[in-house]
């Protein structure tokens, strides 16, 4: 199962020559097919699972670490540890548009890496209501879990920008990856769709992570403020190229 069809297409359509169709003709045909690939979609909250094997990685570790009747966190240990260690600043936001039908939003939390000058997704969480108790319980699950994770004993202050503060910068961060979300599903997606995307985009960031803790990203020699590095960062995010 492949989440970048289109690229998978061009590449054998190359080979094919004429006899191929165009990507576009057939483009809806290949998402239904690749739909069926999933479980059954979920058509409301109490139906969600507590156990699946969607909630594996593929380093088999668990993705899935909360659920209740109004709210299930997704956040591996990877983010976790992101989120322990790099707390400085955590920027938070809700996109409807990418929420399964049956929810009310998806929330995510952000954390710049300064040394790496990158935003890393620290959880996903779909909500099944706007309750100020849903959003508590939320960030009360975050951080236990996070605070498993921890590389010191050290207690410090975890600063949380939401996307209502009046701080473009700070919108910007997380916005950016919900307009990202959005191109990746045009329509409200399927949960398991939805869990499976996540989960690769998780291990990508994984994956990116270690390359550059191993030392083989070097860091840009002209320096810039933190306020600089992420304005920077927001605007070559924008200019991603979507997935297809």
């Amino acid at each position: 199962m492949d989440i970048k069809p289109k690229h998978i297409f061009n590449a054998v359509s190359q080979e094919m020559g004429l006899i191929c169709p165009e990507y576009s003709t057939i483009r809806s045909q290949i998402i239904r097919n690749i739909n069926k690939q999933f479980p059954p979609n979920i058509k409301g909250f109490d139906d969600i699972p507590i156990e699946s094997e969607y909630y594996k990685m593929k380093r088999n570790e668990n993705f899935m670490i909360f659920k209740n009747t109004d709210l299930i966190i997704f956040q591996s240990p990877f983010q976790a540890y992101l989120f322990s260690n790099y707390h400085k600043n955590i920027f938070t936001d809700g996109t409807f548009y990418t929420a399964p039908k049956f929810s009310y939003q998806l929330f995510i939390t952000r954390t710049y890496v300064g040394e790496f000058n990158m935003l890393y997704t620290t959880s996903i969480s779909i909500l099944k209501n706007k309750k100020q108790s849903t959003y508590e319980t939320l960030f009360k699950e975050i951080k236990k879990n996070a605070n498993k994770f921890r590389s010191n004993t050290l207690i410090t202050t975890i600063n949380f920008h939401c996307d209502f503060e009046q701080e473009h910068l700070t919108n910007n961060a997380s916005e950016s990856y919900n307009s990202y979300l959005n191109n990746i599903f045009p329509n409200k997606p399927l949960f398991y769709k939805l869990i499976y995307i996540l989960k690769e985009e998780e291990n990508l960031s994984y994956n990116d992570y270690q390359r550059r803790t191993k030392g083989n990203w070097k860091k840009k020699q002209k320096i810039f403020s933190a306020t600089d590095e992420i304005k920077i960062l927001i605007e070559n995010y924008k200019n991603k190229r979507y997935y297809n």
